[in-house]
């Protein structure tokens, strides 16, 4: 009996042990641990990886409410945070802790880097410590990962972008804002939404949906209605920046920041606004509120148009703008027209007294018709401008947009670029070149808040430096639309004035970007024998031979003399070394005595005594060269950096027919060899330019040779095709 008794006991015992066991497990996920406190905390005193070692000392495993007290009165808020205070031994809560935690995060979160947000957890499933919500693909702690499923409602703590801890579920209507919906229907909903396609189910739809942005409401984890956005505007884009988004037609609208651009003509996808082409592109806007919510295309963008920025020496501010016309011009101004006399001069400050006032626009009756820049006194100061005028005003000054056709455009930049005196063939190659070029800026929208593409200058292509000739016009016009190719997109022609006989590769240059530019590779353009330049002494036989010949061996830089004192103008050099390092900082590193990295000014290093190579291209060109100094040394990349900073040691430089040049600050080109002598150094170079590319005079000594202008491009570009742009956009 007693036996019995006692074995009863003992597996009522053992029963309620394995009971308080699954009970402990069950309630696991119950209550707070210490490993989630450092993740949730950063935002306060220490970054987390403190926060580790600060809690580990206070409590390990599960949360007590003693250990609470220990963690508040570490944050120095324990007398003003409220809570149901319980026994020291008691464990605390997840529930019961989030009311805690949001009054801590009230008292310390100055920054504001808490945020309790609702969630929907679209997925399909989680990628790479991130999960796709209605917010778009978004970063979750790693212990996260799992806890969620997808189509799971969640209110969540975001600090720093990051979903930090669950609260809880989230029972409200959560509303998925500025979805595309390509189709909606029978039970199902296709969605594009950064740049994934997601097809969900949804119960029941009153219409149809087809390509339109939408607001989609979810709750208890599915959809519940999809709301179509019908307040649209059709324009061309002008300009954008970060919180505006300027439409022709209507001025400038508000936007909330990641505008969200979708393209439903041939493949479904997501554009970003900085790949929109200004001034060429009739888009659809979605509005609410008065805002921008979205941008859907409908059709490609008709590239026949270019907005230049017409800088004032090298700003785009001016203190005032004057404006005339030879011919009868018409004026623009808040929606009123007005025909002006010839003559008459129109200054921008009279119109434009606040900044993002609008825009004055000018124009005249014919396309042959011209404006022209003029000084306070109507006395015109530029050549004349074909297409209309854009005065607009900023904080900084006024500016003046110039908007004409492409064709048009390129008719003022070729003279500009090359002389009209040159071969026909080599004319029309410089207008494919010159096409091509634009077309890639286009895509760019670099002055995208200026209301622009391009500017007027060496930056982007010289344009209306000088007058139109006919037989400029003429080679753009036998090659209109034509542009290069490359793998099916416009290729990014660069082009210089003269070789040294060879072109340069793009490495030259380290070219930044997702671009290949496989079609830019190292050629000769020497007509005679093919030298080895493989080696400095090879090289600098080469650089100094007078009977190099190549296409462009004419040209009076094809060879050039350089004679430097450095010990005189060292402060200029270092200076020009030091705003190239404030600019690309990885094309300049600085070098103790004993090789290592230092941090220092330049004056620290002492007198220049060396010049050496220490990387020289294919090509000819210096990619590396080093500066060796009393106290260390200076180790220059890039030939834009070479050639910058030992130029200002220029004390004087002669041509190939040893006749002086004046005028540069800039180095030729860097395809030079390196001799010392006594006083300085001696550099013998040759070529103008940075070398990639078409050379100009190159491409005229061929056009001599008789190559037509698709044989010359085919030479300076490799792997390319020649295609008509227009004829592009048709198809």
């Amino acid at each position: 009996m007693r036996t019995t008794a006692l074995a009863a006991v003992v597996l009522a015992a053992l029963a309620g042990f394995l009971l308080f066991g699954r009970n402990q497990e069950a309630d696991a996920g119950r209550y707070l641990t210490a490993e989630e406190l450092p993740g949730l905390l950063q935002f306060t005193y220490f970054e987390e990886e403190q926060w580790e070692e600060e809690i580990h000392e206070i409590c390990q495993g599960r949360v007590s409410y003693r250990e609470l007290e220990l963690l508040l009165s570490k944050l120095g808020v324990e007398e003003y945070v409220d809570y149901q205070k319980r026994a020291g031994f008691f464990e605390v809560a997840r529930e019961d802790f989030w009311p805690i935690y949001d009054q801590i995060v009230d008292l310390l979160d100055v920054e504001g880097r808490v945020h309790l947000e609702s969630r929907i957890f679209i997925g399909p499933e989680a990628e790479e410590d991130t999960w796709m919500t209605q917010q778009g693909r978004e970063a979750v702690r790693p212990e996260l990962i799992g806890q969620v499923s997808q189509f799971d409602m969640r209110q969540a703590y975001v600090i720093d972008g990051v979903i930090t801890a669950f609260r809880g579920s989230a029972e409200e209507e959560i509303r998925w804002e500025n979805v595309f919906v390509h189709e909606a229907g029978a039970g199902t909903v296709d969605i594009l939404f950064d740049h994934e396609r997601l097809s969900l189910e949804i119960p029941q739809l009153l219409e149809d949906i087809t390509d339109t942005i939408c607001d989609v409401v979810w709750k208890d984890g599915g959809i519940l209605a999809v709301y179509k956005k019908t307040d649209t505007i059709q324009g061309n884009i002008l300009s954008y920046n970060e919180t505006e988004i300027e439409i022709e037609g209507y001025g400038v609208l508000k936007h909330a920041g990641d505008l969200p651009v979708y393209k439903s003509y041939g493949t479904l996808e997501e554009r970003e606004l900085s790949g929109l082409t200004i001034g060429n592109l009739t888009a659809e806007f979605v509005v609410a509120n008065q805002e921008v919510c979205g941008i859907v295309l409908r059709s490609p963008a008709t590239v026949d148009q270019i907005r230049v920025l017409l800088l004032c020496g090298e700003s785009p501010y001016y203190e005032d703008i004057y404006v005339t016309a030879q011919e009868e011009f018409q004026l623009e101004w808040q929606g009123q027209q007005q025909t002006l006399a010839p003559g008459t001069l129109v200054q921008a400050s009279a119109y434009l007294t606040e900044p993002q006032a609008g825009y004055l626009k000018l124009s005249t009756p014919t396309e042959e018709g011209c404006l022209y820049l003029a000084d306070d006194g109507g006395q015109i100061t530029s050549l004349g401008y074909h297409g209309t005028m854009e005065l607009r005003r900023y904080e900084q000054g006024l500016c003046v947009v110039n908007e004409l056709s492409l064709e048009d455009y390129l008719t003022a930049v070729v003279p500009s670029e090359m002389p009209a005196s040159y071969e026909t063939e080599a004319l029309r190659v410089q207008a494919v070149c010159a096409r091509s070029y634009a077309c890639i800026q286009l895509e760019r929208n670099e002055y995208a808040g200026f209301a622009a593409n391009v500017d007027d200058t060496t930056n982007y292509q010289v344009y209306n430096k000088q007058e139109r000739e006919e037989r400029t016009t003429l080679a753009v016009q036998d090659t209109v639309g034509e542009v290069v190719m490359y793998q099916g997109e416009p290729a990014e022609t660069y082009y210089y004035s003269t070789s040294c006989g060879f072109s340069q590769s793009s490495d030259v240059w380290e070219l930044p970007g997702e671009r290949d530019y496989g079609y830019l590779s190292s050629i000769s353009l020497l007509t005679g024998e093919q030298p080895d330049i493989s080696t400095e002494e090879a090289f600098s036989a080469f650089i100094q031979d007078p009977a190099a010949a190549a296409y462009d061996s004419e040209s009076r830089l094809y060879r050039w003399r350089a004679q430097l004192n450095v010990a005189e103008h060292l402060d200029a050099v270092n200076a020009a070394i030091a705003a190239r390092r404030q600019v690309s900082p990885e094309q300049v590193q600085i070098f103790d005595g004993e090789g290592k990295p230092w941090e220092t000014e330049l004056s620290a290093l002492g007198a220049l005594s060396t010049i050496s190579v220490e990387e020289r291209s294919a090509g000819g060109v210096l990619r590396k060269v080093r500066l060796g100094y009393e106290k260390g040394s200076v180790l220059l990349s890039t030939e834009y950096t070479i050639r910058r900073a030992l130029g200002e040691a220029v004390v004087s430089l002669t041509d190939r027919q040893e006749q002086p040049v004046e005028g540069f600050s800039l180095l030729p080109s860097a395809a030079f060899a390196i001799a010392p002598v006594e006083g300085g150094f001696v550099l013998y170079g040759g070529g103008y330019g940075h070398g990639i590319g078409m050379s100009q005079n190159g491409a005229n000594g061929m056009a001599k040779e008789g190559l037509t202008y698709r044989d010359i491009l085919q030479k300076f570009y490799q792997n390319i095709t020649i295609e008509n742009i227009y004829q592009r956009q048709e198809n």
